[in-house]
């Protein structure tokens, strides 16, 4: 009887524990599930927020490297522009320096030889702004922006600080495409552009043709290359249709065809420029035919793709020698010299002017 005595007052006691436990059991899932919920409320907070402000940068890194015996990278504009896009505000930048310690050790590991460099710890950005398929992966994950990239700091310069140019590659380029403006000129403005290019049309909506011309009236020419970039399906075709206006019409009507794309493309209220219908087959055939062109010829000239192989010598021609391969891409170069410099992406009219100076001199 004491024994069954014994064992109920155990099993009670039992029990006694085993309600503590469960009570204490359910006060720290209780307590843990507050704490998840209220994180997970303000995650989705931040989430919100990150939504209304367009912005997935709170976690990028944006390491710019430039080099201070660049007079023309405008590196500092570069960064400004780059902190006014929406989902790049909230990113960490920093600034180094060629002449840092291991950023020339940095830049040969991951093939890097053009300057002003912008990297990106992460490609996680939003696309709507078409900037992927400028980045680059590198050898340590993060990703380069190359589009402002012109400065060689490893090239062999002039005394006035000029890359020079091989006088038979001068003449190569000017033999393969078309004259405008004066002959004689001391300098070349040398593009490579695409009509369905944003960046172009906005160089060319500027008044940096228009100033060139008249600020230096016969000392400067112009010769205009086709670059279509891959992922412009408008890009190749309208290469193909300027070309074949040239070859019934000649360089007036060249010009005056790109000059009518470029001013026809929309300007939209967020800043960006909508190119997709200005440089499309039907518009610059129409325009074509304005400016007195046989269309038949034209569309038989066209599709029979008669000037790929010249479209491709142009593309091969700025990436083999100049080592880039975007647009807007800007050669201005000294004919008697042979000093060049580059001027890539849409930049101003005091950016030219700068450079045609000192190339005049």
């Amino acid at each position: 009887m004491w024994l069954f005595k014994d064992s109920c007052e155990t099993e009670k006691k039992t029990n006694t524990v085993l309600y503590i436990i469960i009570i204490v059991l359910l006060a720290i899932i209780a307590i843990w599930a507050f704490f998840v919920g209220k994180n997970m409320w303000n995650n989705w907070g931040d989430v919100k927020k990150d939504s209304t402000n367009t912005s997935t940068s709170k976690s990028i890194t944006i390491t710019v490297i430039d080099d201070k015996r660049c007079t023309n990278c405008m590196t500092d504009q570069i960064v400004s522009q780059l902190k006014q896009v929406p989902f790049l505000a909230w990113a960490e930048f920093v600034q180094k320096d060629f002449s840092d310690k291991w950023v020339d050790t940095y830049l040969k590991d991951n093939s890097i030889s053009k300057l002003p460099a912008i990297i990106l710890s992460s490609n996680d950005i939003n696309d709507n702004w078409q900037m992927k398929p400028y980045l680059k992966e590198l050898k340590d994950k993060q990703y380069s922006l190359e589009i402002w990239a012109s400065f060689d700091p490893y090239a062999k310069r002039s005394a006035k600080w000029f890359l020079l140019l091989d006088k038979d590659t001068l003449n190569k380029i000017k033999a393969n495409t078309y004259l405008q403006w004066n002959k004689d000129a001391k300098v070349s403005w040398i593009e490579y552009s695409d009509l369905e290019c944003p960046f172009c049309a906005k160089l060319h909506k500027s008044d940096v043709p228009s100033k060139i011309k008249e600020t230096y009236w016969d000392k400067v020419n112009k010769y205009f290359n086709n670059f279509p970039l891959e992922f412009h399906k408008n890009a190749l075709p309208a290469a193909e249709i300027i070309e074949c206006l040239w070859e019934q019409k000649w360089a007036d009507a060249f010009y005056s065809l790109i000059k009518n794309s470029y001013d026809s493309a929309k300007q939209l209220s967020d800043g960006n420029i909508d190119t997709s219908t200005s440089s499309s087959k039907d518009f610059l055939i129409s325009e074509a035919v304005k400016l007195g062109a046989d269309k038949t010829k034209l569309e038989n000239c066209v599709n029979e793709e008669k000037y790929s192989k010249k479209i491709s010598e142009e593309q091969s021609v700025w990436a083999s020698t100049f080592g880039i391969s975007w647009t807007p891409g800007n050669i201005l170069v000294n004919n008697d010299t042979w000093e060049y410099e580059v001027i890539s992406w849409a930049y101003p009219f005091e950016s030219f002017k700068q450079t045609i100076d000192a190339l005049l001199k």
